[in-house]
């Protein structure tokens, strides 16, 4: 009975159709593996278009089974036939070129497709493929030549699409409903989002691990487990620290709340000293009995309800490493998922979606990731020069606060000056150089990390960011206010492959055809 544990195991056969491919027949089993979590395997019927003529190159096409015509414009008959173990489109693909003629299948035909970037990251980690395909892409233009004389077509335009008026509105009022709903689960949404941005970091990890000879779900595994470790230490170590430095903690808080106090006080006097109108008004009595009751009495009315607020949060936040794990284990079968479940006439425009959609979350979050170490250093130097006590835990507080828009800097302003009048106490030239370092700090943050690190990645302009910030925090509080542009960049993605899909009369028309084809070939047996 042990014996079967010993023996090779059988290799499926959809890795064997991979093997027989000659381009990959050199490839190791994990790293068929690793291809065949990026193939989409797709069937056509005969005479069914695969690609048209001029149209963009989204993907590469391998053969499993069957044979396939390539047709070019006023040419009776087609200029290639190509069988099981050949591939085609890649000339698009290298070139950023229309494609230069038209694929249909000369019978019923098995294709595996490999989406653009995971085509063009191919040819970068696997350089013998790399020859492969400029071996075959040379003999093919010598032996069956596609321009014959004609002109090359144009490069693809660079200019990103802009949607109409009618796709502007579904953007907005689709932003707008996902904003609603994700206030009512956000306790789902905020462990989503940390998983999300777990997963970014940790997926180049994942990507070399399985290029070493790790299965993908090893590497998950792994990885999941190393980072639950880590956070399991890190709570180890810091509880007894918590508990041995508390009160020392807790008094170092209600010290700087206490100089906070002072100088909202001193703030309200001199501007009731400026300004006449206010000696009269009561507001700034107010402000500063609140402020200061926060102060005197944080840790018995309010430290137990914001632990309190913090526990209650703990359960949803564990599931945000479950997630990453899913994430990192099943992400390609998820993406697998969803183009299978599109018809063949959409296929190429559905992987341009998803890798799209892909794409701008992933470059938003690590954008953010990486402003936030870039704010956290820079302030953290600042704090540092100008003398102020924990100058990288300030720094840290205050780049993480950034991530709310508009209100997050107010706050972490707040924190630094209560900070700065405690430690400098009357020192009006300190108050002015912490002023200056956030004034440089949203400087830098607008015209110099933005523009590099984020870039211009989610194409939003201005005035619309700013009218989504007002209408997030209009409809979700501070959750819309740090969800509203990451939703936002992600519909109007969708929106606008939406539109190209929905106006592209001749992707219509190829459905139509292809969905006769397949009930010909269907009730073919029939009629005989």
């Amino acid at each position: 009975m042990l014996l079967r544990y010993f023996r090779r195991a059988t290799e499926p056969a959809h890795l064997t159709a991979l093997r027989n491919v000659p381009l990959f027949s050199g490839l190791r089993t994990h790293e068929l593996h690793t291809l065949n979590d990026l193939l989409h395997q797709r069937s056509y019927v005969t005479n069914e278009i695969i690609f048209d003529q001029n149209e963009e190159g989204q993907a590469v096409y391998f053969v499993l089974s069957g044979k396939v015509f390539i047709n070019r414009q006023n040419h009776s008959t087609p200029i290639a036939e190509l069988g099981a173990g050949l591939f085609f489109g890649e000339r698009a693909l290298m070139s950023n070129l229309p494609r230069v003629a038209q694929a249909k299948a000369a019978e019923n035909c098995v294709l595996a497709v490999l989406f653009r970037e995971d085509f063009l990251n191919l040819l970068k980690t696997h350089p013998q493929i790399a020859a492969k395909i400029t071996e075959h892409a040379t003999f093919r233009e010598v032996n069956y030549p596609i321009h014959d004389g004609e002109d090359e077509p144009a490069a693809l335009a660079t200019t990103p699409n802009v949607p109409g008026p009618v796709t502007w509105l579904g953007i907005m009022l689709t932003t707008c409903l996902l904003l609603f709903v994700f206030k009512k689960i956000l306790w789902l949404v905020v462990p989503f989002l940390l998983a999300l941005i777990l997963y970014y970091l940790l997926a180049p990890i994942t990507k070399r691990m399985v290029l070493s000879g790790f299965s993908n779900q090893l590497a998950a595994v792994t990885l999941s487990g190393v980072f639950l470790l880590g956070i399991g230490l890190a709570v180890l170590l810091f509880y007894p620290l918590t508990m041995a430095n508390a009160e020392l903690w807790q008094a170092s808080i209600i010290r700087y709340l206490s100089g906070g106090a002072v100088m909202v006080d001193q703030l309200l006097q001199g501007l009731q000293h400026r300004f006449t109108f206010l000696q009269n008004a009561q507001f700034g009595e107010d402000i500063y009995l609140k402020f200061r009751d926060f102060s005197e009495h944080f840790s018995d009315k309010y430290l137990g309800s914001m632990l309190l607020g913090v526990a209650a949060w703990l359960p949803s936040l564990l599931l945000a490493p479950i997630i990453t794990f899913f994430m990192l284990k099943d992400g390609a079968s998820i993406r697998k998922m969803l183009g299978d479940a599109v018809p063949n006439a959409f296929f190429e425009k559905t992987l341009y979606l998803i890798h799209a959609i892909d794409r701008t979350a992933r470059l938003y979050f690590i954008g953010l990731l990486k402003m936030t170490v870039a704010d956290s250093m820079v302030m953290a130097i600042a704090f540092a020069i100008l003398g102020l006590s924990y100058p990288l835990l300030l720094g840290v507080i205050v780049a993480v606060l950034c991530w709310i828009p508009y209100l997050g800097p107010i706050l972490g302003f707040a924190m630094v000056m209560m900070v700065t009048a405690t430690d400098f106490p009357g020192n009006v030239s300190m108050l002015y150089g912490i002023v200056a370092v956030f004034a440089a700090m949203r400087i830098l943050d607008d015209f110099v990390f933005l523009p590099i690190i984020i870039g211009k990645s989610l194409r939003i302009h201005p005035l619309l960011t700013v009218m989504m910030f007002l209408i997030g925090e209009a409809i979700a509080g501070i959750a819309g206010l740090m969800l509203a542009i990451p939703i936002l960049g992600v519909v109007m993605v969708l929106g606008e492959t939406l539109e190209i899909i929905l106006t592209d009369k001749r992707l219509r028309a190829r459905y139509r055809h292809s969905q006769q084809l397949a009930w010909q070939a269907a009730s073919q047996d029939l009629t005989t």
